[in-house]
């Protein structure tokens, strides 16, 4: 059960350390510290809803520590910030949103998958079409069909927070 645990929130648990670090290597070796302080000195918590929340907060404050015993220059407000609870919470919010997505987009067909993740990291329609050798009607036909799917796969989540950040990635 660690292990699937592990292999779950992982890489989740290490985006969430980037918020603190800028060092995407020290924050992976934080988060398996959590992992193993849980481990060691956490009884199994069989929520799903719980491990996350008990791991978000060991992680958060591994990386708050790491900071402070090692003297990292913060400016006073990045510091406020990171210690702004409200802050925190939207950040594992929308970590966990992003995960969700791009797991169901991970189980799109292999061309709309490929579209989609070209999209997210920022490609247009006209670089799209040109790698995949694709017309420009054609990949819109594919988003429409994507977005779909997505709404479909999606449809436990808020629709509003979908087109917030479906927007502000393919923007």
């Amino acid at each position: 059960m660690l292990r699937e645990l592990f292999g779950r929130f992982y890489a989740r648990a290490c985006v969430f350390a980037g918020r603190f670090l800028p060092d995407g290597m020290l924050a992976a070796d934080l988060v398996q510290e959590a992992f193993l302080y849980m481990w060691q000195h956490v009884p199994v918590l069989t929520d799903e809803t719980a491990f996350k929340a008990y791991l978000y907060s060991c992680v958060k404050n591994k990386c708050l520590n790491y900071l402070r015993d090692h003297r990292v220059a913060l400016q006073t407000e990045e510091l406020r910030e990171y210690e702004d609870d409200v802050q925190v919470d939207y950040w594992i919010i929308e970590n966990e949103l992003r995960a969700r997505i791009l797991e169901e987009i991970d189980r799109l067909p292999d061309v709309r998958r490929e579209i989609m993740l070209m999209r997210l990291e920022g490609n247009s329609y006209e670089e799209i079409s040109k790698e995949l050798h694709l017309n420009i009607n054609t990949l819109k036909t594919y988003k429409k069909q994507i977005y779909k799917d997505l709404r479909i796969r999606l449809k436990d989540l808020d629709v509003c927070v979908l087109v917030v950040l479906l927007s502000v990635w393919c923007a």
